[in-house]
């Protein structure tokens, strides 16, 4: 079964919002994206008499907040498109202050970033990158200075959320799972678990993303070791998946029935869901992967209150939630994880989500990323 209306419209959706994602959400995209955040999750109580408070939790003082809402933030992400821009109007939309986004793969802007700062032009008043590897990387080169949230005391306790003494912060996991076409897949017939993907009904029906494409699919590779056993690959690889270099390109040719079931980010996949294609996500009982986002104040930013106002809100529990409501696994777990549409992902604490850590990525990555290539044969 081919379904390419749905593979246009998956198309479609990717593109319009990465070109948002290249500019500031202001005007009728804006609006629209604040609409499609209330979707997902409701706006919250937001109190600016003396302040900002929201949802009852103090995120900045009268001056801190004047201040910010008298300039606006320059915000560098590598976060997907769609997330990126959904997050920076909810930002606007809660706080009053606007965002000026630039959004880049995370090696890209790891260059950029580095470039900048080496010519004493840095703008950015807060970066977001996937790869926790490249955090600790613009620490040492003394491109994010410590801050302090206000709930920096309780985030320290959390453990893997506040580093090198609030230098950058976890702002949030991303979580990988599987998914499959439910028009070309019955409910009764799909995979319920990770071993259920290696049933010989779906050999030559299965598609991955190679574990040399990024942080996410590394870890995932490496939760398949940890969690399914040492032969797990091997098994994988007789199914003689197709292999993509990109999430958006996979969940295209899932949408358009060319495969059925794919290893799937859950962010990027349950917004593809959501733009209409005929998706259904999977969180199997053995468990999920899931890897680190880290965001910091700039060197640029500790001048900025706008920049100081988003690493407070980033923090915050509505900020959590919301970053839940989209796909994540929100890093505080002081609370319980809002549901993504009609999902429920794990806390971080979870026994069941299973985290790819920065030690793991730096002392194991490469090794990983060789093995896996040679397990599935795959030359890049």
């Amino acid at each position: 079964m081919r379904l390419n209306r749905w593979g246009a419209a998956v198309t479609a959706a990717l593109l319009t919002t990465s070109l948002a994602a290249c500019g500031s959400s202001e005007g009728s995209e804006g609006d629209k994206n604040v609409a499609l955040t209330e979707k997902m999750l409701a706006m919250p109580e937001v109190d600016d008499s003396d302040g900002l408070v929201i949802r009852s939790e103090q995120v900045a003082d009268q001056a801190l907040l004047e201040a910010a809402r008298e300039e606006s933030l320059n915000w560098y992400t590598a976060s997907g498109a769609e997330s990126a821009e959904l997050t920076a109007a909810r930002f606007e939309a809660e706080t009053g202050v606007d965002v000026k986004m630039t959004r880049l793969p995370a090696g890209k802007l790891n260059e950029r970033v580095l470039s900048e700062a080496g010519a004493g032009r840095l703008s950015a008043g807060v970066i977001t990158i996937t790869d926790p590897v490249l955090a600790e990387g613009f620490a040492d080169e003394g491109v994010f200075v410590p801050h302090q949230t206000p709930t920096y005391d309780d985030l320290v306790k959390e453990g893997n959320v506040v580093w090198n003494d609030g230098e950058y912060y976890t702002a949030y996991y991303s979580a990988y799972a599987f998914a499959y076409n439910d028009q070309a897949v019955d409910e009764a017939d799909a995979p319920k678990s990770w071993n259920d993907l290696l049933d010989p009904r779906w050999k030559g029906k299965l598609g991955i993303v190679n574990a040399g494409a990024g942080g996410t699919v590394q870890g995932l590779a490496d939760f398949q070791e940890r969690a399914l056993g040492k032969d797990y690959w091997a098994k994988l690889a007789a199914q003689e998946p197709r292999i993509f270099d990109t999430t958006s390109v996979q969940l295209e040719a899932l949408a358009r029935g060319e495969i059925e079931v794919i290893t799937a980010g859950f962010n990027s996949t349950y917004g593809a869901e959501e733009a209409g294609a005929p998706i259904e996500l999977v969180i199997p009982e053995e468990g999920i992967s899931g890897t680190f986002n880290m965001q910091g104040l700039t060197t640029a930013g500790k001048d900025s209150p706008a920049a100081q106002l988003f690493m407070n809100w980033t923090m915050s529990k509505s900020a959590q939630e919301f970053a839940a409501a989209q796909g994540f696994v929100g890093s505080r777990t002081d609370f319980d994880q809002v549901e993504s549409g009609h999902y429920q992902l794990p806390k971080a604490d979870d026994e069941s989500f299973v985290l790819y850590t920065p030690e793991d990525a730096r002392e194991r990555g490469a090794d990983i990323v060789a093995r896996w290539n040679e397990a599935f044969d795959f030359s890049g």
